[in-house]
């Protein structure tokens, strides 16, 4: 089947996600793969928000542009989102004037909800009407709603079945012209489909990494890994401290570290900005962190709840002068679970900063698995039992310390922001100076050979390259080019730094390639450049706060392919 296109718009506390997490679920269980994305203001009343939902029998990778459905809870939702809408789809709700070339049907969801005496349920009904004009089985969508709200008694499961009726029955007497689903495109029984969002996976492999403390300042669009971990803290085991801000948060994380637990903060690059001491104190004393950075515009506030690439050359040079670091950018939730595992081990064993970019779009969207695996496997702190003669930054082959815990045994366990010696005292000495530096640096050799290669799909034409949360929409952007008769292959990084040591190799072989970035410079493209002495003159950039759009994408390569 096509795939289908949905938004539901509004302004905020109308309920927008909640219609648009139902609906999702509803569809889940019907046995549809679904993609979902918030677009939302900084505002707790007000302003516009919207939620769209692609779903299809196959699979879904990216944010759809052509919208067969339409709800509107307000008239600016029309204003904004009806030049979407397809000749033939649907509009819904609250409508100034009906367009000539769609279906329009008005309908008022709060008047309807008074019916049932309290307008909390004109979400249920707007789902209602939804699943009627799709062609959902209502007895699944009845079976889901009891799910949710049984614990709030049998009283309130039956009215919002008669919540989801009403809703049914509305469409039913509008005489909506056609549905857009055979109840048989779905396969309720294929499994059991699994809807999880960006921050959720990336919550959820911290846990599974064994992460056992957490400490984080508020801040769009990572706030949400840290309310789904605190809301598993007390399960697994793990601190989870709200900061006073971002400064505190990361040497909450690096004291916590070098205690011996694995500690991780995140934040938004506002946030990261003022982490950058805390980055340079991890690296000179060694001490593994992971720290999570969600992309948004900037600088400064930007735009607090849009998304953005362009923090990739801040965090590969944060903090001052020259230290290791890995630089990871996962391009879905299954890609983010394992990214989040192998951060906390590299971290680990390597005793140096770990720092995942996200963003909002990955932070903000939900995509569908039939299963998700855990391809990672953590690991145990590695660590030593130290005697008097212990020293902390032993000059080794590797660059790599035996590491103590403070307080597990007779050593003495030394941690200073100053330059040091082996054993970790202050020192002025150049000669040492020189060797510590050394030992830190030669870690990057290594570093490399535990980085992965891009995805590689190898092309004839062209090859897009990309890196990050984009991976959906480059790799439906290349399905679409060879209907066009464009060959294109796609290179697609979620190890950004250090680079694998096959990269060179890669990017020898491929032909045409067209960088694909949210950022304004191409900051992936200036990396590569520099690592690889490979020129790279065919770019497309986004930096208006906005995802890419496959449509949109495939005319912009055509247009620099020409």
């Amino acid at each position: 089947m096509p795939d289908i296109i949905i938004t539901i718009g509004g302004e905020a506390g109308q309920g927008v996600q909640t219609i648009g997490e139902v609906l999702s679920r509803i569809l889940i269980r019907s046995g549809f793969y679904v993609f979902s994305i918030q677009d939302y203001h900084s505002r707790i009343r007000g302003g516009h928000n919207s939620v769209q939902i692609r779903f299809s029998d196959q699979p879904i990778q990216a944010i759809g542009t052509d919208l067969d459905l339409l709800v509107c809870l307000n008239s600016e939702t029309q204003e904004i989102h009806q030049p979407a809408l397809k000749s033939d789809g649907i509009m819904i709700g609250m409508i100034k004037k009906s367009p000539s070339t769609s279906s329009a049907i008005s309908i008022n969801f709060n008047e309807m909800a008074e019916e049932l005496g309290n307008r909390i349920f004109a979400n249920i009904i707007a789902v209602g009407a939804l699943i009627e004009i799709l062609g959902i089985d209502d007895k699944i969508a009845e079976l889901y709603l009891e799910e949710i709200f049984q614990k709030k008694g049998n009283d309130v499961v039956r009215l919002n079945k008669e919540a989801l009726a009403l809703g049914q029955k509305e469409i039913k007497r509008q005489q909506i012209p056609r549905q857009f689903l055979d109840k048989k495109n779905g396969n309720p029984n294929q499994g059991n489909l699994l809807l999880i969002g960006g921050n959720e996976a990336l919550g959820l492999g911290a846990i599974l990494a064994g992460c056992t403390f957490y400490s984080a300042y508020p801040m769009t669009p990572s706030t949400g890994v840290m309310n789904f971990i605190s809301s598993r803290s007390k399960k697994y085991g793990i601190i989870v401290e709200q900061a006073e801000d971002e400064i505190a948060a990361i040497n909450m994380a690096i004291g916590a570290s070098y205690a011996g637990a694995k500690a991780m903060t995140a934040t938004s690059g506002g946030g990261f900005c003022l982490m950058a001491e805390g980055l340079g104190l991890a690296a000179m004393t060694e001490t593994p962190i992971v720290v999570l950075d969600g992309m948004r515009p900037g600088p400064s506030t930007g735009l607090p709840t849009r998304t953005s690439q362009g923090d990739l050359e801040f965090v590969l040079s944060a903090s001052h002068d020259e230290f290791p670091r890995f630089v990871f950018a996962p391009r879905d939730p299954q890609d983010a679970i394992d990214t989040m595992i192998r951060a906390f081990n590299l971290s680990d064993r390597f005793q140096v900063p770990v720092i995942i970019l996200s963003d909002q779009y990955l932070a903000d969207s939900s995509w569908t698995f039939s299963q998700m695996k855990m391809n990672e496997q953590p690991q145990k702190i590695q660590t030593v039992i130290g005697d008097h003669s212990y020293q902390r930054y032993a000059l080794t082959d590797s660059g790599i310390s035996p590491r103590a815990l403070p307080g597990m045994s007779e050593a003495l366990v030394v941690a200073d922001s100053d330059e040091h010696d082996e054993i970790g005292h202050l020192t002025e000495d150049l000669n040492q100076r020189v060797q510590m530096h050394q030992k830190r640096m030669k870690k990057i050799e290594k570093m490399k050979k535990e980085t992965q290669p891009p995805v590689h799909i190898v092309g004839q034409t062209a090859t897009i390259i990309g890196w990050g949360s984009t991976y959906g929409v480059l790799f439906e952007a290349r399905e679409k080019l060879a209907k066009l008769g464009i060959e294109a292959g796609l290179l697609h990084f979620n190890d950004i730094y250090p680079l694998s040591t096959d990269t060179l190799t890669i990017l020898k072989s491929v032909p045409k390639p067209i960088v694909v970035e949210g950022n304004f410079q191409g900051q992936l493209a200036r990396l590569l450049e520099r690592e690889t002495k490979t020129s790279f003159d065919l770019r497309v950039n986004r930096y208006d706060g906005r995802p890419f759009f496959v449509n949109e994408l495939v005319d912009q390569i055509r247009e620099v392919l020409s």
